[in-house]
Formats: C-alpha cells, structure tokens, sequence
C-alpha cells in the first residue's frame, strides 16, 4: 500500500472520529430544561428504586437471572453503554418511554406508581452500569 492511500485512510479515520465527537458533544435535548428538576431524585433514592422495582427482572446489576422466562434485556456491557455514547438523549428518552409505558406483555408500565423524575432517576442508575 502506498504511503498516499494509507494517508487517505488515516485522514478519513480521524474525519469520521470528529464527527462522531462532534456530534456527541453537541446533543441537545428536547426536555433539557428539565435536567436539573431530573436531580432531585438522589443516587441512594434511585439505588432503592431499583432493588424495589427492577431488579426481580433485570437482576442487581443488570444482568437479567436465567430463572426469569421471558428474558428482559441485559442493561449493562459493552452494547449499552455505547447506546449512551452515541444514542445520548434519544437512548435516555427510550429508555424512559420504556420505563413509563411498558413493552409488550412482559415489562409492566410504571407511570403510576412513579414520578417523572423518580424514572428518570432510573434512567441515569441504568446509564451507570
């Protein structure tokens, strides 16, 4: 290979890297002006509601047990957290539908036992596995 297409390689690599980069870092969010009410819920707070609320199904670390049937999505690796990376807020606001709404038949609707914030609460404990 000669030295001008390896160049041309490398230039492309380092393009699309900026990109990506750039476009991470300039995310906005349709409800950015709720982020600092998304605070008020604590850690321990989301820690709780978890153990309580999620952690049957999706185990206490996000690995779901083998000895639930319909197995729910694993919520931590590689696969997730590159989801956060480059989903940002669309894989939050996702998530959060998800939480809220239910999915199928299998994951139950929580939007009347929980507040907005307490799901998004849940949303960042499942963004730090």
């Amino acid at each position: 290979m000669t030295s001008l297409k390896w160049n041309r390689i490398v230039a492309k690599v380092y393009s699309g890297l900026l990109i990506c980069f750039f476009s991470f870092f300039c995310q906005t969010s349709p409800n950015s002006n709720n982020r600092s009410s998304d605070l008020l819920i604590s850690d321990d707070r989301a820690n709780l509601l978890w153990d309580q609320k999620c952690a049957v199904c999706h185990g206490v670390d996000g690995t779901p047990k083998d000895s639930v049937l319909t197995k729910p999505r694993k919520l931590r690796g590689f696969g997730i957290k590159m989801g956060f990376f480059f989903g940002g807020d669309k894989m939050r606001e996702g998530i959060f539908k998800t939480i809220r709404d239910g999915k199928n038949q299998t994951m139950p609707s929580f939007k009347e036992e929980l507040s907005e914030e307490e799901i998004r609460a849940l949303v960042r404990r499942i963004e730090r596995f």
